[in-house]
């Protein structure tokens, strides 16, 4: 979650009320609002608008935030050619009664994002810059045996945070991949997407790996923010990725890469936090 979602302290959140904490209903009715939140976006290829891509059919993952309150989130997929164009955390925030969406494009350059028909994201780049990962073994010939070498891979890799209040936090890495993947069309023959968190179960980071390539396939990896506030990531010890912080005017333009959508019950969709 993006830095709308500054942490608060745990031994607060100890004593803290249960209203902080999800029902089964309010799961039920945020879930509902969630998708149905989501399938209010469309995303092109270019700005031409002629070939959109595709939603997943059901979120990769789950998940909540009680150390910031009570917070019920999904996240989203869009793809082209079964390549992931898109990344986005679409969330119910109770306690601002408010829903959010943090969206991400990825390896597309000219990615055009609309919302009930209008044209409302335009990044001027694109969303990650995938490099080689450094020493890293040819792709196995089987798929059980790349998502190994993925797994195996993924764990050489580590992802800190600067956040204004607390400092350097590193974040946790999921144990499973959220989303697996391959293009023939694009030489992209296998892939995965690995999820890093904060205390909780919300998305900071993710890690896209892939083997892909025209004439020799090899592994590669690109990472995607999902917060406003400085990361680094190191690949066993070596920095290998660092985004400096963004700030709000910036990510509610929508003019790059990592964007938000805040909403409001009576407003809609809105600028500013």
């Amino acid at each position: 979650m993006a830095g709308v979602k500054w942490l608060i302290s745990l031994t607060i959140i100890a004593g803290a009320s249960p209203s902080i904490f999800s029902t089964e209903d309010d799961d039920r009715e945020s879930a509902k609002r969630v998708d149905e939140l989501a399938g209010r976006y469309d995303f092109y290829t270019d700005a031409s608008q002629k070939t959109k891509f595709e939603r997943h059919p059901k979120p990769l993952l789950k998940y909540t935030n009680p150390v910031r309150g009570k917070v019920y989130g999904n996240v989203f997929m869009w793809t082209y050619q079964g390549r992931p164009e898109v990344i986005g955390a679409v969330f119910d925030f109770h306690n601002q009664e408010s829903l959010y969406s943090e969206l991400h494009t990825l390896a597309s350059p000219n990615v055009v994002g609309c919302r009930d028909g209008k044209e409302f994201l335009k990044p001027t780049k694109a969303g990650v810059k995938f490099q080689a990962v450094p020493g890293a073994p040819a792709p196995a010939a089987m798929a059980p045996g790349r998502l190994l070498q993925m797994r195996e891979l993924s764990r050489g890799f580590s992802v800190e945070r600067e956040h204004p209040e607390h400092g350097k936090e590193a974040m946790r890495m999921m144990a499973h991949p959220i989303f697996r993947y391959a293009s023939p069309q694009t030489n992209t023959l296998d892939g995965a997407i690995f999820t890093f968190v904060d205390e909780t179960t919300d998305p900071e980071a993710y890690l896209l790996l892939e083997a892909s390539g025209s004439d020799q396939q090899t592994w590669r990896f690109a990472f995607a923010r999902m917060n406003i506030v400085e990361f680094r990531a190191k690949y066993k010890g070596e920095l290998v990725w660092h985004v400096e912080p963004v700030d709000w005017g910036t990510v509610y333009d929508r003019h790059e890469p990592y964007a938000i959508v805040r909403e409001t019950p009576r407003r809609g969709l809105v600028r500013t936090p």
